[in-house]
């Protein structure tokens, strides 16, 4: 009896404390901070009154440790703590005693296995790209299609994403490769402050990148109520806004063609709606935005300055849902859900405007004739999964602008009519095949299609009554366009061959088929087109691999080639660009990398400006034109302040191009070919249609860049600065010197700032300021015949004030400034959650220049016949109100 009495006591007392020890570890500890062990052991035990039981000789008190733990169980502290210090804790008592890991225990350790599979949101099932996974030795990040691999040995697991719970894990011992997939919870509403993670800073794959994610970009102010991923990346530092609301971007001193812009890994040719006051990107369908402005990964190419990567939502595989909003000249809607026992799953997103029907109404009431204008876009997607190894997906997008103008005007016995209507769009398609061959070995097999289509024609009807004769009427008709479509399949795959060691190799090729011009002009004696104009045909292909190497625990190094080619009408370039890249880490938080790229573009974009509306023509390179080469070398660094709560990141760049192109000052096609006579053979005249036209030569970019950003708490934003200069000499231009870039601007400031102030209402602003671009002024001004279009008994040339051009980007527009603001309030709803959002665009109305002329000679102004230099402004104070929904 007491034998049994004495086992029983001796199993409570084992049993309970078991269960003192399992709460004792399960005690919340926060603790951020970088210093010695011995340090840290002293701050949890004053804390929270810890005791810890060591030989002073057996634990490497002295040895340095980063460590960043927000309201986390003591268990996953100690993990951190002790990673890769051969350190054994174990609680008895009270007391937490640390022992030195055996031999024996250290070698059972090192039997190494593979694990495989996805990071997804638990959710919606949507793939993490980037998402990292980490043990005490060694970590990896998932690819775009959230797929990671890591060799492990039994160390517990560390999972992070921005915006998400982190995960632990220690793993039970593994006896061969295993597939795990991971699903990491959204983080809930939180007010307190967390730590960045340093492994993600100092990654050399983070170098010359910068991220947002589409619910970020959704709470930056808003113009005209519409949320926009290129004007989000027009506020980072080294990139910029052509002009005045604009879509087009300028990287680091390059021409808006001279950027990669991929939807879905499909390039996009034209991203501008509303003449470039929103990008074709619907933010609600977007997940992810990168922006890769140099020190180029190998499976990039095709273009000079920068990557531009826009991640769409692969649809929602766990339940139906959808969202959407109503602004002030446009409304979108987005629905999403699973189609088959979470396999299958669908999205669809929609948005219009409604610019044209307010239009056409206010029309309407006053009985006047007015603009007309409408924008669309369509995203459709559709994933099936068949297996841990094999997904499918199809995705397709479309969109069009369509504008359209009607004029009369009545001078005495002459009523002249102006008709002109413009339309551009663009349609894209990729099918897309993962399939796993191994834990370590990925590959994704992509079918794409683009095309990009503009038009425009312009009418002019002008009819003259004679008294007591016939009316006399004058028509003329010109239609203009152009075209790009391409065809195109890429292999890529991932081969995590070794911890040390991500290997990345692949292939690509592009049927494109180009229409540059095509013109038709119709008048009472005159009726040609360009139906002689031959297409066309180009065919473009490259591969490439590369390996991101640790070479220690300090060093790291990508190493890489990317080889392309490019036939068109007999000629044939070919291009070997290599890749290189360095990191070296100084600590867990602090960070230095170089990188070296060259990269070679075979397309132009030819805008020519005189014309005064986007007729922007992309054209192959041939034998007269030559492909755009470059060559980027950087510099930077990063690290993690206020205990880890802030990045820093700072790049030096220095970029040489070479053949870059553009069209010669003052070409117009379609007033040169009228003022020819009626003499002149159509088709002879328009060969080559744009090779004659065009100047090239070289350019060079230097500077550097700076961003002080915050991506965690009530608080988030970023500080960006540049400072740089960009140049041009071109053949044929400023007397063949050298001159500033058109959009050459010394210095660039971003300040964006965020801030929930409860869990329903939070505000939010962003100011921005440049050095004002460079535009062309003329310097004299002397008496010349003009000579009109011809036309049959047509008046003769009169003698007209024609100005001189003297050196070429002379002149330097005021700065521009702007200041916007916004406010959202959410609310939870029985049926989901609705939002208003108020956005103020240009808060203190500061008129900014969209360009700067001089005044005809003769204009009289103030009674005074001196030529006056003015602005003319685009964009003042708009006011803007939306409201979203979610269920």
């Amino acid at each position: 009896m007491r034998k049994n009495i004495l086992c029983f006591s001796v199993s409570w007392l084992l049993f309970t404390c078991s269960l003192l020890a399992q709460s004792a570890m399960e005690q919340k500890i926060t603790l951020h901070t970088t210093a010695t062990l011995e340090e840290i052991l002293t701050e949890l035990s004053s804390t929270y009154g810890l005791r810890f039981s060591y030989s002073n000789n057996l634990v490497p008190l002295q040895q340095e440790v980063s460590i960043q733990a927000e309201d986390q169980p003591l268990k996953l502290v100690l993990d951190e703590l002790f990673r890769d210090k051969n350190i054994r804790y174990t609680l008895l008592g009270e007391q937490i005693i640390l022992n030195p890991v055996s031999r024996k225990e250290n070698s059972q350790q090192k039997e190494h296995y593979t694990i495989s599979g996805y990071i997804t949101d638990a959710a919606t099932g949507e793939a993490l790209p980037g998402a990292t996974i980490i043990t005490e030795k060694t970590g990896a990040s998932a690819n775009t299609y959230g797929f990671y691999s890591l060799r492990v040995d039994g160390a517990p697991l560390h999972l992070r994403y921005l915006g998400y719970d982190p995960f632990y894990l220690r793993l039970p011992a593994l006896k061969q490769d295993t597939t795990i997939s991971f699903q990491l919870q959204p983080a809930p509403f939180r007010l307190q402050e967390v730590g960045i993670s340093a492994r993600k800073v100092t990654d050399l794959k983070e170098a010359n990148l910068l991220s947002i994610r589409g619910e970020e970009m959704k709470e930056l102010p808003r113009m005209m109520g519409e949320a926009d991923a290129i004007k989000a990346i027009q506020l980072m530092p080294g990139a910029m806004a052509g002009r005045e609301g604009s879509s087009d971007l300028i990287v680091r001193g390059g021409s808006p063609d001279q950027n990669l812009i991929l939807l879905d890994g499909v390039p996009v040719y034209n991203v501008s709606h509303l003449l470039g006051t929103f990008s074709v990107f619907n933010p609600d369908a977007i997940k992810n935005v990168d922006l890769i402005k140099g020190g180029f990964p190998a499976p990039y190419g095709g273009r000079l300055s920068s990557v531009v990567d826009v991640q769409l939502k692969e649809g929602n595989n766990q339940r139906f849902s959808g969202e959407g909003a109503v602004g002030l000249i446009s409304s979108k809607l987005l629905l999403e859900g699973p189609v088959k026992n979470g396999k299958t799953a669908y999205l669809i997103a929609a948005r219009r405007t409604y610019l044209d029907l307010i239009i056409a109404t206010l029309g309407a009431l006053s009985g006047e004739s007015m603009t007309s204008y409408n924008f669309y876009d369509l995203n459709a997607k559709i994933n099936h999964t068949f297996s841990e190894k094999d997904r499918i997906f199809l995705s397709v997008y479309a969109g069009q602008d369509k504008f359209s103008d009607k004029q009369e005007f009545s001078l005495g016995s002459v009523l002249e009519e102006q008709k002109f209507r413009m339309q551009w769009g663009n349609i894209t398609s990729a099918l897309r095949w993962n399939h796993v061959y191994g834990p370590s070995l990925f590959s994704n097999l992509t079918f794409t299609h683009s095309r990009y289509s503009f038009g425009q024609d312009t009418e002019l009807k002008t009819t003259e009554s004679r008294f007591a004769e016939e009316d006399i009427t004058f028509k003329r008709q010109v239609d203009y366009g152009s075209s790009i479509r391409d065809w195109g399949a890429k292999a890529d795959f991932d081969y995590a061959a070794h911890p040390k060691h991500h290997i990345r190799f692949g292939g690509s090729y592009t049927f494109h088929h180009f229409r540059p011009e095509a013109v038709r002009v119709q008048a009472d004696s005159i009726s040609l087109t360009t139906d002689s104009f031959s297409l066309i045909s180009a065919h473009e292909f490259y591969t490439y691999a590369e390996d991101q190497i640790q070479l220690n625990e300090h060093i790291q190094a990508r190493v890489g080639a990317h080889f392309s080619g490019f036939a068109v009408n007999g000629t044939f370039y070919k291009s070997l660009q290599p890749r290189l890249a360095l990191g070296y880490k100084f600590s867990d938080n602090l960070s230095v990398h170089t990188s070296f790229a060259t990269m070679t573009q075979y397309l132009h974009l030819l805008s020519n400006t005189s014309t005064g509306t986007p007729t922007d023509i992309w054209v192959p390179a041939t034998d007269k034109v030559k492909p755009q080469r470059s060559w980027q070398v950087t510099l930077g660094g990063a690290t993690l302040l206020a205990q880890n709560k802030l990045e820093l990141t700072a790049e030096l760049y220095y970029k040489k191009m070479k053949d870059v192109a553009e069209f010669k000052a003052g070409s117009n096609f379609v007033n040169d070919f009228l003022r020819s006579g009626p003499e002149t053979n159509f088709a002879n005249f328009v060969a080559p249609p744009y090779e004659s036209r065009i100047s090239s030569g070289e350019g060079w970019s230097y500077g550097s860049e700076w961003m002080l950003r915050k991506r965690h708490g009530k608080t988030t934003g970023w500080l960006g600065y540049t400072l740089a200069w960009s140049w041009r000499q071109l053949e044929g231009i400023n007397f063949n010197q050298k001159y500033p870039y058109t959009y050459d601007s010394r210095h660039n400031i971003s300040i964006v700032i965020n801030h929930q102030l409860t869990e329903k209402l939070s505000i939010g602003g962003n100011w921005v300021y440049h050095t004002g671009f460079i535009t062309t002024l003329p310097s004299a001004n002397y008496k010349a015949y003009n000579e009109p279009l011809y036309q049959p008994d047509s008046w003769s040339p009169s003698i007209e004030t024609v100005d001189y051009i003297g050196e070429h980007n002379n002149y330097r527009m005021p700065a521009y400034h702007r200041l916007d603001l916004s406010m959202t309030h959410t609310k939870k709803k029985k049926w989901g959650e609705r939002s208003w959002n108020i956005s103020v665009y240009n808060a203190y109305n500061r008129m900014n220049p969209y360009f700067i002329q001089l005044s005809s000679p003769g204009t009289y102004y103030k009674n005074s016949s001196q030529r006056m230099l003015y602005k003319v402004s685009l964009f003042p104070i708009i006011p803007s109100v939306s409201y979203g929904f979610k269920f």
